[in-house]
């Protein structure tokens, strides 16, 4: 006896998504996708016809899966208000030999 009705089964293969449709909406490259798949950290089913004519579908479930596990932490991940305050502050219209110095020196710890 299996785990999914036969019903389950065909809804899960409808509602899956090609590699093109999973590349659009994650802004990533078909070819990119199938690298995920031929690592492994994104699990395709095959549809298609033996290795040669190949058609890999990805289950919603397996798309959730691998999101999952890509996502990064907050503290990992810089917000773009913490890179613009690490930046050197912009000189004045007539800076001094002083500041002209600062200027240079946080530029070069960046």
């Amino acid at each position: 006896m299996s785990a999914f009705a036969d019903g389950d089964l065909v809804d899960m293969l409808q509602s899956a998504k090609s590699l093109a449709e999973v590349a659009d909406m994650l802004g990533l490259s078909i070819r990119q996708v199938q690298n995920h798949v031929d690592d492994g950290s994104l699990v395709a089913v095959d549809l298609g016809r033996g290795s040669i004519r190949r058609d890999l579908r990805i289950l919603d479930a397996d798309l959730q899966g691998f999101l999952v596990r890509r996502r990064t932490s907050a503290a990992k991940a810089a917000t773009f208000q913490d890179a613009r305050d690490a930046r050197p502050k912009p000189l004045p219209a007539q800076p001094t030999f002083s500041e002209r110095r600062a200027s240079r020196k946080a530029r070069q710890a960046l």
